[in-house]
């Protein structure tokens, strides 16, 4: 193929597979799911390769003895192709724990996919969907050992080219036995000198076109929709009141950065009955809101502003495309201090220094450590320091956790059922069953019975570092949010 055909085929599998592309949270690619496949209840870590085609890690922990053996296949997210799996692989049980299971599996081509999980075991056999964007996060550098061993080849074959031509040249003519003259060894010097010309040349064109293919790869590397923030005033009718009276607002305007130009701003779909979560922070972590912007018009959201004080903030917005493929934008923006409508709804804020207040982590003392499933449970009290029995679904979860690291070059927004966004299990997990088989999340916003107080969110952390992790509820119709720290070593 040539070099402007396969830029042809490139282009066309950006226009019909790259606008399914994003990726969720910040600096935090990893997967995590906690669901049911059949009777088997799974803990699914999937670790996406930062280069496409790659190989993707998948561990697959059980919590029943009698599975048998577990098999996992990659296929697309949505559309025909994803009701034919292939074969899939057999992932291994570990010898030290033996309802470890792990495989890894290889994603050739750019797109949103998932990890199709089959289980059997003595209670029949189950399946379970793990949504997995798979796209390229940057380029890999030749290792040093592979590098030096190619150019002591290229160096090898060059010399043998030269010393091969030279001594056609010089010898090729003569009898058996005879030795070259001054003109047949002045034949051998040019074209030998001829012959490493053209290795050089070839060497030169051979680099020329590795940097360019390297170039055309690098712009593939995905970047995320940008989001500019401003502040507005707008006209509101307080409840009661005759007249309206101008309130601050925050306005956002998205826009495609030119990555891909087919891909929309306009096919967000609500994601816990909003189309937009954002999380606006402090740069000390001190102060956080989580709020819910409206849709204005074709790539704009707005939002009251509450009351805020004067300083720089930390914008973190969640949106899900209508193909299931989540994204999170980011911006910072300076806001003088701003008297602001009330919050309500599904809206909540916390200030002040971290603590437990009504809402415990229960933890153990073992060390947080990166890349290991991790089970975070946190207890809602009432005023007595007894176990909450009022708590009620949150924007139909039990809670909500954000995980940030002191910088904010770590972010992660991550549900009971895992860190992937409920709009896109929705599409992986038609036929199958998300979150625990005995907790409500499975009804959804039809179910209001009481909740148990505790909450369980499965995460990993990708980095060391400090973090701060906020915690929200919501118990008799209040959203409740405590904040705790953790360091990661």
């Amino acid at each position: 193929m040539t070099r402007s055909g396969g830029r042809r085929l490139l282009a066309l599998i950006a226009v019909f597979v790259l606008p399914q592309i994003a990726s969720a949270h910040v600096g935090s690619p990893d997967v995590y799911l906690d669901g049911q496949a059949g009777p088997y209840r799974l803990f699914v870590t999937v670790r996406p390769p930062r280069v496409i085609p790659g190989v993707a890690d998948v561990e697959i922990l059980t919590t029943d003895a009698g599975v048998r053996d577990v098999r996992i296949v990659p296929l697309p997210l949505v559309g025909a192709a994803a009701q034919f799996a292939p074969v899939p692989d057999l992932a291994e049980r570990s010898p030290d724990d033996p309802k470890l299971f792990t495989g890894h599996l290889w994603l050739m081509t750019i797109g949103e996919w998932q990890v199709r999980v089959i289980v059997n075991g003595d209670n029949g056999s189950g399946t379970l969907s793990v949504p997995v964007p798979t796209l390229p996060q940057s380029t890999l550098g030749m290792k040093p050992v592979v590098r030096g061993v190619l150019i002591a080849f290229m160096l090898l074959l060059s010399i043998g080219f030269v010393v091969i031509v030279a001594a056609l040249f010089r010898e090729a003519r003569l009898e058996p036995g005879v030795a070259a003259g001054a003109d047949a060894r002045r034949r051998g010097r040019i074209a030998g000198a001829a012959a490493a010309i053209v290795a050089a040349v070839s060497i030169s064109l051979g680099n020329y076109w590795w940097t360019a293919e390297a170039s055309t790869y690098a712009g593939y590397i995905y970047k995320p929709l940008q989001m500019t923030p401003s502040i507005i005033s707008v006209p509101r009718v307080a409840s009661g009141a005759s007249r309206s009276r101008i309130s601050p607002a925050l306005q956002l305007s998205i826009h495609d950065p030119g990555w891909i130009f087919t891909r929309r701003v306009d096919d967000f779909v609500p994601d816990h009955d909003h189309l937009m979560h954002l999380f606006v922070v402090s740069p000390d972590l001190d102060r956080f809101w989580h709020l819910h912007p409206t849709a204005a018009s074709t790539g704009a959201f707005e939002q009251l502003l509450p009351d805020l004080p004067a300083g720089r903030y930390e914008l973190f917005a969640d949106v899900v495309h209508r193909t299931g493929v989540p994204e999170t934008l980011t911006a910072s923006l300076d806001v003088p201090a701003t008297n602001g409508t009330p919050l309500s709804g599904d809206d909540g804020e916390w200030m002040g220094p971290a603590s437990n207040g009504h809402i415990t982590w229960v933890r153990d003392s073992q060390p947080l450590t990166t890349k290991r499933l991790t089970m975070f449970t946190f207890r809602a009290d009432d005023e007595s320091g007894a176990p909450a029995t009022d708590l009620e679904l949150y924007m139909g979860m039990p809670g909500h956790a954000i995980f940030v690291r002191r910088d904010r070059r770590v972010f992660a927004h991550v549900h009971p059922a895992g860190s992937a966004p409920m709009a896109s299990l929705a599409l992986a997990a038609a036929p199958t069953h998300i979150g625990h088989a005995t907790t409500p999340v499975q009804a959804g916003h039809e179910t209001h019975a009481s909740l148990p107080p505790t909450v369980t969110f499965p995460y990993g952390f990708p980095e060391p570092g400090d973090y701060r992790i906020f915690v929200q509820v919501k118990r008799a119709g209040r959203v409740e949010t405590a904040a705790f720290d953790a360091h990661v070593e």
